[in-house]
């Protein structure tokens, strides 16, 4: 039986957990985004069947908000100036804005009143996308790291217990 392909995996499935939960530790930018989210979180109680405006901006052009539904069942409407919904999604929204007034409207999707928590942010598009877009290649990479790691602990286990029976 190979002892070492047990103590790489172990190394592997350490190192690679150790990475993964230490991303908001090292990971460039991540404090300050997560400073962002922070310093905007909020709440909002909603009658049923309801909406509230919560969020009223104004956007310059190549700036992103990203917009999160943190508790409750509600769908995020992004309003014009005018009032009319540029977009509708369910629990979150995310798009690039052009230079003009916004709101927020959060839509209660439950039969009775519910206390909505919600959190936003509003970032640089190009700086904002190419942060989720490297953070989702290092979360993949590290989730192949700690699977390898599994795949050759297993490995091992099954190895011993096939050649304990012979």
């Amino acid at each position: 039986m190979n002892l070492n392909l047990l103590v790489v995996g172990l190394v592997f499935l350490v190192i690679g957990s150790s990475l993964y939960v230490s991303l908001p530790l090292y990971y460039p930018g991540y404090s300050s985004v997560n400073n962002v989210y922070k310093s905007n979180q909020g709440y909002v109680i909603v009658g049923p069947d309801q909406s509230v405006v919560v969020k009223n901006f104004t956007a310059q052009s190549g700036q992103a908000i990203i917009f999160l539904v943190l508790k409750g069942n509600a769908n995020v409407s992004l309003l014009s100036s005018t009032g009319k919904p540029i977009l509708n999604q369910q629990k979150e929204v995310s798009i690039e804005l052009n230079q003009s007034r916004y709101e927020i409207e959060i839509i209660n999707l439950d039969n009775q009143t519910s206390n909505i928590s919600f959190t936003y942010g509003l970032f640089n598009a190009r700086t904002i996308s190419n942060f989720y877009y490297s953070l989702g290649i290092l979360q993949t990479f590290l989730d192949v790291v700690v699977l390898a790691g599994v795949a050759m602990i297993l490995w091992y286990v099954i190895s011993w217990f096939v050649t304990r029976k012979k």
